[in-house]
């Protein structure tokens, strides 16, 4: 039997990392079901905490529940809670953490330095294939990362994908973030995204400073 629409309320929204859990009204239709922003469709609006919705509850392999096709049945309750409060912050458009042409240019001008400093014997020239390598890893990361977010798993430490951007990673991060749209809205984590890269580029620097 297929499964069927249900009302449920949202209890839980992470808006950085863009899913959040919702709870039928009535306890016999079964347990809380994560959803992600994906599966509300409501034409670029953010889901609430404590609004009223319509889901279609599954259970997954991994036999957590997963709701699909949310739909807003109901804002009193989040109108008159804003009314009462002053009016939000606007929230961060969901795109990457810097201008797209800002950050292509970056990337040749980084290429083109690694480049030099190879020409000039100041780096390897194997750092090349191990950049390679680093910058798959990295995208690879942003992906597990953003399956186990979908899916309430464990998630990989924001600390680690920040060293793996550190290290010259920063580069198919910029790129999962865009096309994976993961870590893209969360304002504290670009912040730190764009200083991985201001590090980065500060040693490269440091270490070219000879051939210059």
């Amino acid at each position: 039997m297929p499964p069927t629409s249900q009302p449920g309320k949202i209890t839980s929204w992470d808006d950085g990392r863009g899913y959040g859990f919702v709870e039928p009204l009535d306890p016999a239709d079964g347990p809380r079901a994560f959803f992600h922003i994906r599966d509300y469709d409501q034409g670029g609006r953010r889901p609430e905490i404590g609004e009223i919705v319509r889901y279609t509850p599954e259970r997954q392999a991994d036999g957590r529940w997963r709701a699909h096709r949310v739909v807003r049945v109901s804002l009193a309750a989040t109108r008159e809670r804003r009314l009462r409060q002053a009016p939000p912050a606007p929230r961060p458009r969901a795109r990457g953490p810097v201008g797209a042409l800002a950050m292509l240019l970056t990337i040749a001008l980084w290429a083109a330095a690694l480049a030099w400093g190879i020409d000039t014997g100041r780096l390897p020239a194997m750092l090349v294939p191990g950049l390679a390598v680093l910058n798959l890893v990295t995208f690879g990361m942003y992906a597990v990362d953003k399956r186990a977010a979908q899916a309430g798993r464990r998630r990989t430490p924001e600390a680690q994908l920040h060293l793996f951007e550190l290290l010259g990673g920063w580069p198919a991060a910029w790129l999962a973030q865009r096309l994976l749209r993961h870590k893209s809205v969360k304002r504290a984590y670009r912040h730190v995204f764009v200083a991985m890269i201001a590090l980065h580029a500060i040693a490269l620097a440091l270490v070219l400073r000879p051939a210059l």
